[in-house]
């Protein structure tokens, strides 16, 4: 086995890199760009580049894990979504309640909105989880992963802004069956399984000091 080495090091690293242009090559409902950069080499001796990288411009965006834990339910919702029709030809996906942040908005702001838009439901408490970058080849999308106490008990059967023809059905996931449907494969969207996987082995415990906090304020107020 060779020497211990920075590089293999479990964690994502910096590396420098010099932005020489950056392009728009088409507006739309995402941006598509193109940059050309250098690159220092993993092994810190030369330069690689100039090469040019085409992707989609998206930023940050927030996605939320809905929990109920009186009912020990997750809510995710179904609709429309183009890559799954053309890949899949399951086009009414499940997913999470997500959305870009908006210029000048919070990350915790944004994540509330977009719960409230695409489920209904106010979040009872709304808590950082983690970060990813679904697929960083392609596209600078950053996700902040929320997780939200919720009533689902209030849940309705349709949501979403008819302005952005968003047609949505919320469901209140029982956290158990939606683990196993991700187990089995039955469902591929990359946030979804993410965050089922990370709800598996954190999700309750966090809820539950959740819970225990939004208790003690309520009777301390």
């Amino acid at each position: 086995m060779s020497s211990a080495h920075y590089r293999d090091l479990l964690a994502d690293q910096p590396l420098d890199v010099e932005v020489l242009s950056r392009e728009r090559l088409a507006d739309g409902f995402r941006n598509f760009e193109a940059v050309t950069v250098t690159h220092e080499a993993l092994d810190g001796a030369r330069r690689i580049g100039p090469l040019r990288r085409e992707l989609l411009s998206t930023g940050s965006v927030v996605v939320v894990v809905p929990y109920d834990p009186v009912l020990d339910a997750i809510v995710v919702i179904r609709q429309f979504r183009i890559g799954a029709a053309l890949k899949t030809g399951h086009a009414a996906a499940l997913e999470l309640p997500a959305g870009v942040v908006d210029p000048g908005e919070e990350p915790d702001a944004a994540a509330a909105r977009e719960l409230f838009e695409e489920s209904g439901l106010k979040a009872l408490a709304l808590e950082r989880c983690f970060t990813m970058l679904p697929s960083p080849g392609l596209t600078d999308e950053y996700a902040i992963i929320y997780l939200a106490l919720v009533d689902a008990s209030r849940l309705q059967t349709s949501a979403g802004l008819a302005d952005e023809h968003e047609d949505i059905r919320p469901i209140a996931a029982p956290a158990g069956r939606l683990i196993e449907a991700v187990d089995d494969g039955r469902i591929e969207n990359g946030f979804l399984i993410a965050c089922t996987h990370w709800f598996a082995r954190k999700g309750r415990p966090l809820a539950n000091g959740l819970a225990a906090s939004l208790e003690a304020a309520s009777e301390a107020g």
